[in-house]
């Protein structure tokens, strides 16, 4: 009677020595993502690379809300921008307007001379 079972236990053990040694292709694994690695130091910084790898981290929450700060800050720089491009644009104009003024004077004060 004790046979049995010791016949029935030497029997899984050879199938599991069978499975053991023969050679199975490894299961497959999900692998999580890859950060972003530099490939070129010199032609891109690595704090973009940490950036990119910490918005990768992120829930789809977080970077709809990274991205809408980004945009109200691009906005804002970009209205800045524009505000002093057209206070160059104005100082130029009263320049060339304050030069042919001069002219204007220097010529009447000229003439009479």
């Amino acid at each position: 009677m004790n046979s049995q079972p010791d016949q029935e236990l030497e029997q899984r053990l050879q199938q599991l020595e069978a499975e053991i040694t023969t050679p199975t292709s490894p299961p497959v694994v999900a692998q999580p993502q890859q950060p972003v690695t530099p490939t070129d130091q010199s032609s891109v910084p690595t704090v973009l690379y940490r950036f990119v790898n910490w918005f990768k981290g992120l829930s789809n929450v977080g970077k709809l809300i990274v991205v809408a700060v980004a945009f109200v800050v691009g906005l804002a720089i970009l209205r800045v921008v524009l505000r002093i491009v057209a206070a160059a644009i104005s100082l130029a104009f009263l320049a060339v307007l304050m030069y042919f003024g001069y002219r204007f004077v220097l010529a009447r004060t000229s003439d009479k001379s």
